[in-house]
């Protein structure tokens, strides 16, 4: 600008500064606010500050985000309804209560009227967090001073009201919204299709994406993604299926997650050729399928008798760059030893150990599960001991199947066993 002779000014750096850090350049507006106050000689207002300000807590650097705060008073800057409510969010962002409730008060104290968008920060955060009492409080204190909650609020509470379980609480919500006139986006409806799906209501939930749909709101990957995991949660693999099909033909972005899951369903009610079609067909989306996605069709083959076929996809394992993990080695181990291939099972445990990926309780947890699932009670004790040794704890489906197995005699010596290793 200067090679254009043209006078650079406060508004202008603001500008720069701001669009910096809403495309998260921070430190390039950074670097620009230095060289506004040394080279420039240019007094910063306290819209660069709070630009400054919300855009590092947006990367998560609030002891930078506090020290500028405090800047802006050493320097004569009152901070405004802006500076706190950014401040406010990125504290509460990282479950900072104490230094949130401070900054809340100091503002109130210097007679700054938290605004709309202040309040939905900490209700919403609160919410998150399981706080609904405290979330509800802030939501009937905004009331009282006039604040008219909007869209985002109410989501807010409808959410919370949703992840601790209070379900009709949320739907009454919900209906509120439309007597004070505000219409429900497509994030009410995510929320409340979600709390639908968590209380395994799926016939509710698939209601309220029909009338969504209805309303002329266009479902996200985020409501497809909810309503096939409830659905495969649930077994409804072939309605989690028709989901997953509209949702690639209405063009919509899925997310590993999204084919882990359905994978997993089609593995567990026996659609094992389906499940090997979906896993060759992620290759074509331009993911690559990971430790976990290779997890479940291992243990999806073995369960289905397909012992060759899963000893292929774990040797395709580290020709895909991939390392296999403690939950790759337990499925495999557990599926040679009920196979009858001990030899080969005792093979890959020492293997695993070799590379450092030590057995835990889940791969113990496991193998004992298989064994006395199958009978082979003497093997399951020798291994229980071994567990035991390590200082691992029997999961309850293991100490269920103990139970049923073994005789008062054998249960006494296992917990004179566990007792002695204490």
């Amino acid at each position: 600008m200067a090679k254009w002779n043209c006078k650079v000014n406060v508004v202008t750096y603001s500008v720069i500064i701001a669009t910096l850090c809403k495309g998260g350049s921070v430190d390039q507006a950074l670097n620009l606010f230095s060289k506004m106050i040394h080279d420039a000689s240019i007094v910063p207002d306290a819209v660069v500050y709070n630009s400054l300000i919300h855009g590092l807590c947006n990367v998560g650097r609030l002891s930078e985000a506090i020290r500028l705060f405090d800047e802006m008073s050493s320097r004569g800057i009152s901070a405004n309804v802006v500076t706190y409510s950014s401040l406010i969010h990125g504290l509460c962002q990282h479950g900072l209560w104490r230094d949130t409730r401070r900054y809340f008060d100091e503002m109130v104290d210097r007679g700054i009227s938290p605004n709309v968008v202040t309040f939905t920060i900490l209700i919403d955060s609160l919410c998150k967090e399981g706080k609904m009492e405290e979330g509800c409080d802030l939501f009937k204190l905004m009331t009282k001073l006039g604040k008219e909650p909007n869209i985002v609020t109410y989501n807010a509470i409808v959410n919370g009201l949703c992840l601790t379980g209070r379900l009709e609480e949320a739907v009454k919500q919900f209906e509120s919204m439309v007597d004070i006139g505000l219409e429900h986006n497509v994030l009410t409806y995510n929320v409340l299709i979600n709390g639908y799906c968590k209380s395994c209501r799926l016939d509710e939930a698939m209601q309220l994406f029909k009338k969504m749909k209805q309303k002329g709101l266009k479902p996200t990957e985020v409501t497809y993604s909810t309503l096939i995991a409830g659905l495969c949660e649930a077994g409804r693999v072939r309605t989690a299926q028709s989901l997953f099909n509209e949702m690639q033909s209405n063009g919509k972005s899925l997310q590993l997650s999204t084919y882990g899951t359905f994978l997993d369903a089609l593995c567990k009610n026996q659609h094992i050729d389906e499940a090997m079609k979906l896993f060759q067909s992620i290759d074509c989306t331009g993911f690559e399928a990971n430790i976990e996605i290779y997890n479940i069709l291992i243990d999806g083959l073995f369960k289905s008798g397909m012992l060759e076929n899963a000893r292929k996809l774990f040797n395709e394992i580290s020709n895909k760059g991939l390392v296999p993990d403690v939950i790759t080695y337990s499925i495999m181990v557990n599926g040679l030893r009920r196979k009858g291939m001990s030899c080969e099972a005792n093979k890959l445990m020492v293997e695993m150990e070799e590379k450092g990926c030590l057995p835990n309780a889940i791969t113990y947890n496991t193998i004992i599960q298989g064994f006395l699932q199958g009978h082979e009670i003497d093997k399951a004790m020798q291994l229980l001991h071994e567990m035991l040794e390590r200082k691992f704890v029997p999961n309850d489906s293991v100490i269920s199947l103990l139970t049923n197995s073994l005789s008062v005699d054998q249960l006494k010596n296992l917990e004179l066993v566990a007792k002695n290793i204490d």
